[in-house]
Order: structure tokens, then C-alpha cells, then sequence
């Protein structure tokens, strides 16, 4: 091969060497500055949306025993967590001095029924003298008028029926006067045994002892707290939803019951209540807020297999609710993190498409904490930036990680 021949073959071979760096290098830098990003499948499923929120267990009524009067109360041998039976004896006062007091009641019942009996018999006995007396003066006066008697025998006669007249009268003054006094003193007893029954506190429902105030005997106020007694089988719970949020809760919407104190498996519940009325509460930043009680009923075959599980829970014990407020089948949904507020307040999200990823507008329909339901902007198997950095730009050449 002439030297000319092997000096073009060199070249272009060169040539082919030098295009292909070109090459390389320009695949080799353009991949290098591909900006690595987790990504996740626009796919088709189930979607909830549901509010979630702090709650704690509670009860329709819990029963505060307290004292019924000023009195002496015994020890309280009943300790919290103690089952009791409904008009079972649970507390009981001194009631010595209200016995004496009911025995002397009796005794004034007893004279005054004699008494009432005594003024009878005066009555009876006045007006027979009155009757008496009348019947002289009559005969008297028949006697004046024949000239067979004088005018003083006639006169003192009438003053006699006159006297017994007032005899009678007041006779019968004392008889009403004591009827009325008998009346009042046999109310006495039945004061007496009333307080009586107020010194023997019996339990207004089958459940347990939730409080004990008292143990030692002391004297006490009337008001003051004894016991407080609740039904463990009413157990539900209350959970404060912020007003902007409880406006979706609605009663029989289906909630998940979860945490610490429930244990591994959440248990299911049932929404029964949504009160009316809104309170005020600060956070634990401080912040003001306008809060909604709604109550929760615990399903029946879930505390059951909880309790099976040795997990009994109790009054004012701490959990988390999820209260599904609505649900949609076969949405087309993303992780709830691949959207974000674009330029004019609208949502937006990255979809990767010729390895960038491109700015689109979506619509949102439900969403929750994890996921959110696409209406318009993105198609089923499209690929999406999951929490894309705010320097990310539409064009943006990307290394997608699915994993």
C-alpha cells in the first residue's frame, strides 16, 4: 500500500474515532445532567377521603353521686374500677340523729290524733250542754209568760244558753285548729324518712366506679362530690373536628379507630352524632380554633374481639379516628404529593414524558392524606414527580426512579 493510501486510512479512521468521542461525550453529558426524581404511576383505583383528628373515649352519662345534705358520711369502702348493680348500696350517711328525730315525729303524730280525739269529745259535750241550755231558756220563758216565774230566772237562763252557745262555738274553734295542726305534724314522718332515704345512696345503674371522691369518714356540705358511676358497655367516642372540616361528617358515615391503645388492628365505628354547637379551643401551638364534638359509636363485634384480644379500654383513654366521608371506585389517582399550587392558585403536578418532566394543570376531585383523585389533566400509566423540588422547571431533563 502506497504511503498516500495508508495516510487517508489513518485519517479516517481518526475521523470515525473523534465522532464517536463526540457522540459518546455528548450522551455521556447530557445524561449527567439529568436531575434524579422519585416518581409513581398514574393508576386506577379506590379512593377515601376522610378527616382525621385526635379523639378520646367517653360516655353518654356519667353518673355524679354527691352529698344530699349536711351530714356525716361513712367510709367508702368502693374503689374505682369496683362493679356495682343497679340500687346497690354504695354510700351511706350517719342517720342516728334522723332516727331519734323520726321516733319523736311518730310520738307527735301519736298526741295529736289524742288531741284531735279530745276535741272531738268537747265538741260533743258543748253542744249538748248548749242543747240543755236551750230547752231551759224555752221552758223559762213559758213559765215568765204565765206569770210562774220571774223575769231574772227567765234572764239568767238565756245568759246560760248564750254561754253555752260560745262554749260550743270554741269547741269547735279547738277542733278545726287541731285538725289543721295534725295535718301538719303527720307530714312530719314522711320529711323525716325522706331524709332517711337520702342517707342510704344506692347506684342508677348497672357499671362500675369511675371516680371516688371520699374515703375516710368526714362531715360534708351538701353538693360536694362522692362517687361518680358509669356503664363501661355505653363507651364511645368524641373526637373534635375542626368546623372548616365537620361540615363533611355526616351521621352514619363509617370511621377507623386507631392507635396506641387500640393496638395493631384498628377497629371500626360508626358515626352517631354531630353536635350543633361549636366551642373554641387552643392548640398546642396556641392557635385559636373553632372545633365540633361529633360521637362515635364503637362497633360491637370489634370491642369484642379487642376485649378477646386483652385490651379493655376505659373512660377518657386517648385515640385516633378516620372518618371516611366519601369514596369513589376506579378514580384515576396519584400519590398526594405530586400535586402543588401552581402561579394562579390551581393544582399542578409533574408529568415525565421524553425523559423531562413537562408542567401540567389538573384538576383534583377526593383527596386524603397519601392519595388524590385526578379529574382532568393526566392519563392512566402517565408518570408523575413525586414532591418535586421548587427549582424544578418545565423542560428539566430527568432521571426517573420508580422504584
Amino acid at each position: 500500500m502506497s504511503k498516500q493510501k495508508k495516510r487517508s486510512v489513518i485519517k479516517w479512521i481518526v475521523g470515525i474515532v473523534i465522532v464517536a468521542v463526540v457522540v459518546i461525550g455528548g450522551v455521556v453529558s447530557e445524561r449527567g445532567s439529568a436531575i434524579p426524581v422519585q416518581t409513581a404511576t398514574v393508576t386506577k383505583g379506590r379512593i377515601q377521603s376522610y378527616v382525621e383528628e385526635r379523639a378520646r373515649t367517653t360516655l353518654p352519662h356519667v353518673y355524679h353521686l354527691t352529698m344530699p345534705e349536711q351530714g356525716r358520711v361513712h367510709p367508702i369502702t368502693l374503689e374505682a374500677g369496683a362493679p356495682v348493680k343497679k340500687d346497690q348500696v354504695v354510700v351511706t350517711l350517719d342517720a342516728a340523729d334522723l332516727q331519734d328525730a323520726l321516733k319523736e315525729a311518730n310520738e307527735m303524730v301519736s298526741a295529736m290524733a289524742n288531741a284531735v280525739d279530745a276535741s272531738q269529745s268537747k265538741i260533743t259535750a258543748t253542744k249538748a250542754g248548749m242543747e240543755y241550755a236551750k230547752w231551759l231558756w224555752d221552758a223559762k220563758k213559758q213559765l215568765y209568760t204565765a206569770q210562774q216565774t220571774s223575769e231574772m230566772d227567765e234572764k239568767d237562763a238565756q245568759r246560760t244558753y248564750v254561754e253555752s252557745q260560745v262554749d260550743f262555738e270554741e269547741s269547735q274553734s279547738i277542733f278545726y285548729a287541731m285538725s289543721a295542726l295534725n295535718a301538719a305534724v303527720k307530714l312530719m314522718p314522711i320529711y323525716v324518712n325522706r331524709r332517711l332515704n337520702r342517707a342510704t345512696l344506692t347506684s342508677p345503674v348497672d357499671g362500675v366506679v369511675l371516680k371516688r371522691y371520699v374515703w375516710n369518714e368526714r362531715v360534708m356540705q351538701p353538693g360536694e362530690a362522692l362517687l361518680d358511676i358509669g356503664n363501661l358497655n355505653d363507651l364511645e367516642v368524641t373526637a373534635d373536628i375542626l368546623s372548616e372540616e365537620v361540615v363533611a361528617v355526616k351521621k352514619g358515615q363509617q370511621v377507623e379507630i386507631y392507635g396506641e391503645t387500640i393496638g395493631a388492628t384498628p377497629i371500626r365505628g360508626t358515626v352517631t352524632r354531630v353536635k350543633p354547637q361549636g366551642f373554641t379551643k387552643i392548640s398546642s401551638l396556641g392557635v385559636e380554633q373553632q372545633r365540633v364534638s361529633v360521637i362515635i359509636k364503637f362497633d360491637e363485634k370489634d370491642m369484642a374481639a379487642l376485649a378477646a384480644d386483652g385490651r379493655t379500654l376505659g373512660l377518657e383513654y386517648r385515640v385516633r379516628v378516620r372518618i371516611f366521608t366519601d369514596e369513589k371506585d376506579h378514580a384515576l389517582t396519584v400519590p398526594r404529593t405530586a400535586l402543588f399550587r401552581n402561579n394562579k392558585g390551581g393544582w399542578a403536578a409533574y408529568v415525565v414524558r421524553d425523559g423531562k418532566a413537562q408542567l401540567v394543570t389538573v384538576g383534583v376531585g377526593l383527596t386524603n392524606d397519601t392519595q388524590a383523585e385526578i379529574l382532568d389533566g393526566l392519563q392512566a400509566g402517565e408518570v408523575v414527580i413525586m414532591a418535586p423540588e421548587a427549582s424544578l422547571t418545565s423542560g428539566t431533563r430527568v432521571n426517573a426512579d420508580n422504584s
